[in-house]
């Protein structure tokens, strides 16, 4: 139990970092635009210093926020395909020896315990930051502009729901094609 809290924590943390990363990210286009398009304008630096600063901090703190995902994520992942790889072994030991071919089911049953990690670093930690950075732009595309947040959020949606649902279609009828 004390093993699957820790576990939880720190796949809140690296949810939690992905997060911050991709607002990070967000803020950063936003303030180095804001930027590009006040300098055209040549005031005087002074004026524009803060918003240097912003697009520094941002770009740092981007990179250390998805440097922490990365560190936090990867080792719930490896901790997840290890415990995997070693009930799969545990339940191997009393079957005995394998047959001739068992090093093919071996190495499938290896390459099976892998998807954990891609499952882990590649679908829900991304689909998690995304959904936190999707729902704050709406938030605060709604402080800013409200005519604006329904057209982002609908956006969102499309590509976040109607694309991948249409993708794995379109894959499902390709495949059926081939086969």
């Amino acid at each position: 139990m004390v093993a699957v809290a820790g576990t939880g924590r720190r796949l809140v943390l690296a949810a939690v970092a992905g997060s911050a990363a991709d607002l990070a990210g967000v803020a950063l286009i936003a303030s180095a635009a804001w930027l590009i398009t006040r300098a055209a304008e040549q005031p005087p630096l002074a004026a524009l210093s803060v918003a240097i600063v912003a697009v520094r901090a941002f770009a740092t703190t981007r990179g250390v926020f998805r440097y922490g995902e990365r560190l936090a994520g990867h080792d719930v992942a490896l901790r997840a395909q290890a415990g995997t790889r070693e009930r799969l072994y545990r339940a191997l030991i009393p079957a005995g020896p394998l047959p001739q071919r068992g090093a093919d089911l071996l190495s499938r049953m290896v390459d099976d315990t892998d998807a954990v990690q891609d499952l882990l670093v590649r679908c829900l930690l991304p689909a998690v930051a995304a959904l936190v950075t999707g729902l704050t732009a709406v938030v605060i595309a709604g402080f800013l502009l409200p005519v604006a947040a329904p057209v982002l959020a609908a956006g969102l949606l499309a590509a976040g729901l109607a694309l991948p649902v249409g993708t794995a279609a379109a894959a499902r009828r390709w495949s059926a094609r081939i086969a």
